[in-house]
This record gives structure tokens, C-alpha cells and sequence, in this order.
């Protein structure tokens, strides 16, 4: 299937326009899909919007910026016999669309896409669908550090990834958890024990304290101020998007601390974050700040990357 449908495209840093876009779905295995929502993701949109690079991927302008929605499936190429018209999905990859580049691609009223990046939900969506990919994320992280019940764990920062993973941490069972945020209406939110407006605010009681410190602001310079509070070897999570990875190595050596960096998510996690979600062991609503139509697109985005209180900010396309 061919076609153009409205979505929101970045044709410059800094300016992001609902348009037109050309799409090309035809191939065997390809999937269209009715947009019902999809969500900002602050740190990546941030760094998309004022051309820096998230990754080692050149950024050709125009981009199509969104990494997560839900929606349900207008058509399925030939070779595709799981999925059906009219079954609901969680998208997380539109990579059909021509004379754009999709970063992702799914803020537009269509997902064109592989059926390799869709997961069928089997019933009709709800809001919480669309934190399968922020879980999933959050799992990916902390399955590679090896927590325990019994791990004292530091969470720099405490946005959507911070609070999710504060989220899974006490879904696992870890009780030892604190936090450092800025803004103290996310405190509130989260299950941290000991949250601190500034690093600097924890006192020497806490020196030594850590085994685990997970980074999820995006600023690598508080690894070095956080250096006093972790253990001997403790391990560093990187979670955040980073643009330059500068640090004064001098200020950490002494600690030996391990580098864990985070940033592929599998199938099978995002699989395991539907199933936690649908059980309910997260709590869901929380992180559901700020809901609008996608004529008031620019309004969102404003929400989400300036707003203290903001989490999750949702673009509704029906």
C-alpha cells in the first residue's frame, strides 16, 4: 500500500511541522496501522529537536521523530498471517516512510511498518499499552546489572526512565532505593526512600552506600559528584542520551567502578513488559501526566521537555 498521511515531521532542528508524508507499505511482510496514540519521549526528543546526535546515526533532515504508539492494523502484506484487520498493536518502529527519515516514525495518523516491529496486544488497548517500551527499556537496564533484593541502589534523576526504573526496582523487591530530582513533585511519585534535590545534599553518612547508580538524566558530569556515595566497584548504569561522553576519569579510578551502558531492547523484554504491565505490578497511572489532541502538538512538546510535573505526554490521533 502507498500512500501520504499527516504526521509530525522535523524539517530543521528546532522545527517540527504536522504535514504530509509519503509512505510505501506494499512489501510482503509490511503492516498499516490506524494510529490511536503515541507518546514523547523528553530525552531523545530533546536532543532530536536541536540537531545533536543520540547516537552514532547521521540525522537527515527531514526526520520523522516518535518511538512508541498504539493502534489498530488497516492491512497486512501477503506473507503475514499472525496479524489481521482490525486486531490492536503496540508499534515501536514505522520504517516504511519515503522522502522523510523516520527516527522511529510514529507520530503520524498511519504506521506504515515491518510487521517485525509491532506486538500484537490481543484486545483492545488502554493507556497503559503505550509504557511497554519505557518498561521494556527499564528492564533491559537492570538485567544487566545482576540486582538483588539486598542491593542498595542510587537512581540519578527521576523522568520517566528514572521513575520507571525505581518502578521495576521495587517490583523486584529492592527496598534500598534513593534518588536525586530536581523537582520534588517527582519525588513524590516515585519509591524511592531518600530522594535529594542536589546530589551535594546527601550528607557523609551516605558515603560508600551504593553498589549500583543508575544514570538516567543524561548528564554524565554527576558520575563524578556521585563518586563519594558509591562502594568499592560498584557498577555505573547508563541510561540517558548523551551527546558527548566527557568525564574526568581521575575523579571515579579510585572507586573502580564498572560501566554498564543500556540502550537495546529486545523482543522478549518488551514481551515481558507487556505481561508485567497487564498484571499490574507497575503502578501504570502515574506516569500519565499530560494528554492532547495532535492539533495542539506544539503545546505538547512544550509540556513535555519543559515542564517540571511532566512524565508522560500523550498525542492523541483520533
Amino acid at each position: 500500500m502507498q500512500g501520504t498521511a499527516k504526521a509530525l515531521v522535523l524539517q530543521k532542528a528546532n522545527k517540527l511541522k504536522l504535514q504530509h508524508a509519503t509512505y510505501d507499505a506494499s512489501g510482503p511482510r509490511d503492516v498499516m496501522v490506524k494510529t490511536i496514540a503515541s507518546t514523547i519521549t523528553p530525552g531523545l526528543d530533546r536532543l532530536l529537536l536541536t540537531n545533536k546526535p543520540v547516537s552514532s546515526r547521521v540525522l537527515n533532515y527531514p526526520l520523522l521523530p516518535g518511538s512508541e504508539a498504539i493502534g489498530q492494523v488497516l492491512s497486512v502484506g501477503p506473507e503475514v498471517s499472525d496479524l489481521h484487520p482490525g486486531d490492536f498493536v503496540y508499534a515501536f518502529k514505522a520504517d516504511r516512510w519515503t522522502g522523510v527519515e523516520p527516527y522511529y516514525g510514529c507520530h503520524a495518523e498511519v504506521i506504515p511498518t515491518a510487521r517485525e516491529n509491532l506486538l500484537p496486544l490481543g484486545r483492545a488497548p488502554i493507556h497503559r499499552d503505550l509504557l511497554t517500551g519505557l518498561l521494556a527499556y527499564a528492564i533491559s537496564g537492570i538485567d544487566k546489572t545482576g540486582v538483588h533484593a539486598d542491593s542498595r541502589v542510587l537512581v540519578l534523576g527521576l523522568g520517566s526512565v528514572g521513575l520507571m526504573v525505581v518502578e521495576y526496582l521495587h517490583r523486584l523487591g529492592v527496598k534500598a532505593i534513593d534518588a536525586v530530582e530536581t523537582f520534588a513533585v517527582r519525588g513524590q511519585l516515585s519509591h524511592a526512600e531518600h530522594i535529594a534535590l542536589d546530589i551535594g545534599d546527601f550528607t557523609e553518612e551516605f558515603n560508600g552506600k551504593y553498589d549500583l547508580v543508575v544514570e538516567t538524566t543524561g548528564r554524565i558530569l554527576l558520575l563524578e559528584k556521585a563518586a563519594r556515595l558509591m562502594q568499592q566497584q560498584a557498577k555505573i548504569l547508563l541510561m540517558g542520551s548523551y551527546e558527548v561522553m566527557a568525564y574526568d576519569y581521575r575523579l571515579l579510578q579510585h572507586k573502580e567502578p564498572v560501566i554498564i551502558c543500556s540502550s537495546i531492547t529486545t523482543i522478549e523484554q518488551m514481551e515481558r513488559a507487556v505481561r508485567e504491565l497487564e498484571a499490574g505490578t507497575i503502578d501504570s497511572e502515574k506516569f500519565f501526566t499530560n494528554i492532547f489532541p495532535v492539533a495542539e502538538y506544539e503545546r505538547a512538546y512544550r509540556t513535555a521537555l519543559d515542564s517540571k510535573e511532566s512524565i508522560k505526554t500523550v498525542l492523541v490521533w483520533l
